[in-house]
């Protein structure tokens, strides 16, 4: 098997809508902690907020990465946009700052999560994906 028959294969079908709708998810609870009036207090740590951004969008890049394999430039856009909105939408809380080292946090989550997908990280996700598929036939 060639590494392009390999790539083409290497994302989740069976269950795709599944996988989107726990997708989307993820980017509602992210657009919750973002706007959450009262946030719980952070650690005294510096740029502790920018290491949640990057996290929440290194798990959102290396699942949306998955599920579009082969398409890392639209992930990295939509995900990129998602990033600059939830920011205006802070900014326009009233109650909240919109950060925009905030949003390069956010794209370099989004960078680390696609070459993680790249890297094969998120192989369980196909795996189980075609696990549930085979039982359920």
């Amino acid at each position: 098997m060639g590494a392009e028959s390999g790539r083409a294969d290497a994302r989740p079908r069976h269950l795709f809508a599944l996988w989107l709708l726990v997708g989307l998810g993820l980017c509602g609870v992210f657009i919750y902690g973002c706007l959450m009036p009262s946030p719980p207090s952070e650690p005294q740590i510096p740029y502790f907020d920018k290491l949640e951004h990057a996290f929440a969008f290194t798990v959102m890049a290396a699942w949306f990465g998955t599920l579009f394999a082969g398409r890392n430039g639209l992930v990295l856009l939509a995900l990129s946009a998602f990033g600059v909105l939830t920011e205006v939408m802070q900014w326009a809380s009233g109650y909240r700052d919109g950060d925009p080292l905030d949003w390069m946090a956010d794209t370099f989550g989004i960078l680390i999560g696609l070459v993680l997908v790249r890297a094969g990280a998120m192989r369980w996700l196909v795996y189980l994906d075609r696990r549930v598929a085979t039982a359920r036939n």
